[in-house]
């Protein structure tokens, strides 16, 4: 009896830990189990379904591989479709939080700048994720892992395409970071080059969320207390002494993603001496000793402007600051970044023929190719006592005065002026030495005969311009709903709306490019001719200071503009407005508008353009971030007569009105003054009350 009582107590302990173990076992699977409202938005990959598009996971088609574990080239969909499918390796650092972490977040987020997840596959204890296939690798790969591997034949990224890679990381963290779209909050953690993936026309998107941390949106803490993870080089110093894990963190990282950019070197180089070893020491020490210049990639360092290069360094040692509260958010990044990108472009791919008067001598203009050294800021390059230079020797006194009289002589027509291959940009000045053109005279604009405008068909044929459907804008503005609506003139009301930066179809509210559509009102005073007009004008001008028409619609009754979107508005909103939010504009922006403006119509008046604008005012003189654009108008009309010659000189008298605005902060005509002073141009003697 007793030997009966010892057997049934050794069953009931077996049976007791046998009970215990598959608890165990099943409370694992539910861990690694998606949740139901998880699976239902991700599409699930049986082991069979991967394996078919791997070949079984051949080497051959490996593409990748990193601490979750071997990343492969797959086909699916019967072999039409490519994707990337990682694979976690069975010893792993990475495991099973990881896996799920970014599955939920990828299931819940949709931005043009972040990889999208196509599925996943947990069968048989397999960990693996299907994304998106990017054809162009890692920005890693482009600017050194390649190139130590003896793959010599990849060419060296530009420098315009590294600002738009950049750009476009920082516009898909400003994203995570602001709970767009999405019910959380995200810290990716690690932000680093080999996780900014690039797809076939060299966009980029963030990828690797395994080790990303969610908050609500709302939330009043900003941080969140962890174990520090990362990968060494671009890991945060407060984070990494407090623990304590913020939206910063991944502004440092992006930080030194920015020079890793900039000088075509990784985070941290063991072949380097002991003090070049990690790159945001580095670049810190070379900014504070004025050395910078000499660790820029050589692939670029030739074709950085000045001024690009200014605005990109702000950015990248900001965001390297030891105290995180002084480092910039994503959204300024991305001003500072697009900034950046707008002044190289203008200083490379557009060269304005500017007139250089007989009395500027090129002594007096100093103009040269300076050294890149002198174009960083930093305390030791920017003091100095007294008259103050700028980095091309220029003071600013006598860079506004060249400019002035550059300008005056570009709108006068100077018959005694010179040409010269110089230009300038906002508020600076291009690095090409002057080279007058010997005694070559100016021919005066309104002389030549203009082509003869072409014909419907033949404008609305240009390769230049995406043709939407009625439908596609439709959607792109909400169905032209009012709280789209930026503005209504003549021509009909003017809406906001959003398309994919690459294909341009429409998009999702709030997410990919957006864009303004001026939809003409069938009953309105302007018509089809007017429509026509724009797009025939628009066709054959190009400067960075005219609005840029993207795509039109002509379908039955509707006739539709698609023009790129200037988010600041226009010049009367922010020179006029008075409302609650109403803030003065500085003096150093108003002169950024009166300089813009002033090279957009010398372009317009030019014997390239040959056009009179006819209706110069602040209501279409609309600016972004860093720049400012006119808006070109159906009122718009060729230079083909001495007549011509005339409406020139009444462009430059609405430009002065234009400037007496800027000067007073009053409109032309205010009738709520006393009757005296209606009229602004006849009463100089206000400028003293606004001085």
């Amino acid at each position: 009896m007793k030997k009966n009582s010892n057997g049934v107590v050794i069953l009931i302990t077996l049976l007791n830990i046998l009970v215990y173990k598959l608890h165990k076992l099943q409370e694992a699977q539910q861990k690694k189990r998606l949740p139901l409202s998880i699976r239902k938005l991700c599409r699930h990959f049986s082991l069979g379904d991967i394996k078919s598009a791997t070949n079984n996971f051949k080497e051959e088609m490996v593409i990748g591989k990193g601490g979750f574990g071997i990343v492969y080239k797959g086909l699916i969909d019967s072999k039409e479709r490519i994707v990337a499918i990682k694979r976690a390796k069975s010893m792993s650092k990475q495991g099973s939080k990881e896996f799920l972490t970014e599955i939920e977040m990828l299931s819940k987020s949709q931005h043009s700048h972040v990889v999208s997840l196509v599925g996943y596959c947990d069968d048989d204890d397999e960990m693996i994720l299907v994304y998106e296939y990017m054809p162009s690798g890692t920005l890693a790969d482009h600017l050194y892992k390649r190139v130590r591997k003896g793959e010599t034949s990849l060419p060296s990224l530009t420098w315009v395409q590294r600002l738009k890679i950049c750009i476009g990381t920082a516009h898909g963290l400003n994203y995570l970071h602001t709970g767009t779209n999405i019910e959380t909050r995200v810290i990716h953690r690690d932000v680093k080059t080999s996780n900014i993936l690039l797809n076939e026309n060299f966009a980029a998107k963030i990828s690797d969320f395994g080790l990303s941390k969610t908050g609500p949106a709302n939330q009043t803490c900003t941080y969140v207390s962890t174990r520090v993870k990362g990968t060494p080089g671009y890991l945060d110093p407060y984070y990494v002494e407090t623990r304590r894990l913020t939206r910063k963190s991944d502004v440092y990282a992006f930080g030194v993603v920015l020079f890793e950019v900039l000088c075509g070197r990784p985070a941290v180089d063991r072949s380097l001496d002991e003090e070049q070893i990690g790159l945001a020491g580095w670049v810190q020490h070379c900014f504070k000793e004025g050395h910078l210049d000499q660790i820029i990639d050589p692939n670029v360092k030739a074709n950085i402007s000045s001024d690009s290069l200014n605005a990109y360094v702000d950015v990248a040692i900001k965001c390297l600051d030891i105290r995180p509260k002084l480092r910039p958010t994503m959204a300024e990044i991305v001003v500072g970044l697009e900034s950046a990108l707008t002044l190289q472009e203008k200083s490379t791919h557009y060269t304005l023929p500017e007139i250089i008067p007989d009395d500027f001598t090129q002594e007096d203009l100093k103009f040269s190719k300076p050294e890149v050294v002198s174009t960083i800021r930093n305390p030791k390059l920017c003091t100095g006592e007294g008259n103050k230079k700028s980095s091309d020797g220029m003071t600013f006194p006598k860079r506004v005065s060249a400019f002035v009289s550059l300008t005056t002589r570009v709108f006068s027509g100077n018959r005694n002026a010179k040409r010269s291959r110089y230009s300038f940009s906002v508020l600076s000045v291009n690095s090409h030495k002057v080279q007058a053109a010997g005694s070559q005279t100016f021919t005066p604009v309104y002389q030549p005969e203009p082509p003869t405008p072409r014909k419907e068909e033949e404008a609305l044929k240009s390769p230049k311009y995406k043709i939407f459907t009625f439908n596609d804008l439709a959607v792109a503005t909400r169905k032209f709903h009012h709280h789209s609506l930026l503005g209504e003139g003549g021509f009909g009301c003017v809406y906001k709306g959003w398309i994919d930066q690459n294909t341009l179809a429409a998009t999702k509210w709030g997410t990919g490019l957006a864009i303004a559509v001026k939809r003409l009102n069938v009953e309105g005073f302007q018509g089809c001719a007017e429509w026509m007009t724009e797009i025939n004008h628009l066709d054959t001008l190009c400067h960075p200071n005219i609005i840029k028409l993207i795509g039109y619609c002509s379908e039955e009754e509707h006739r539709l503009l698609v023009y790129e979107f200037m988010p600041q508005g226009s010049v009367e909103k922010l020179l006029f407005r008075r409302d609650s939010n109403f803030k003065p504009l500085t003096w150093k922006l108003r002169m950024s508008i009166a300089l813009g403006v002033a090279k957009g119509l010398a372009y317009l008046h030019s014997s390239e353009a040959r056009v009179i604008y006819r209706d110069l005012k602040a209501s279409n003189i609309l600016i972004d971030s860093v720049s400012v654009t006119i808006w070109i108008s159906s009122n718009c009309k060729l230079i083909s007569s001495y007549e011509g010659h005339l409406y020139l000189k009444s462009d430059v008298f609405s430009f002065g009105v234009l400037l007496l605005e800027l000067l007073a902060g009053r409109r032309v005509i205010d009738l709520t003054l006393p009757t005296t002073e209606h009229n602004l141009p006849s009463q100089p003697a206000i400028f003293q009350k606004h001085n």
